[in-house]
């Protein structure tokens, strides 16, 4: 079954389109960092510079983009 929290999460690396990763949380159980917020992956950690939430209009779950730079400092 398909929570009301469900999402798909869109990681974007230092800017670079072609880096995306998608993850689809059915049950809405991954949390979103603040902006500023560490998260590790790809085994580093990396430094959220914004989140974009895309609702949709047609029923299907949103869409949240979590923008990151390795640049943690």
């Amino acid at each position: 079954m398909v929570s009301k929290n469900a999402k798909q999460i869109v990681y974007r690396y230092n800017g670079v389109e072609s880096s995306e990763e998608y993850e689809v949380d059915l049950g809405g159980d991954i949390h979103i960092p603040p902006n500023g917020g560490l998260i590790c992956r790809k085994d580093k950690y990396w430094k959220v510079i914004s989140t974009q939430i895309q609702e949709s209009n047609d029923g299907s779950i949103p869409i949240v983009k979590v923008f990151l730079v390795d640049q943690i400092a």
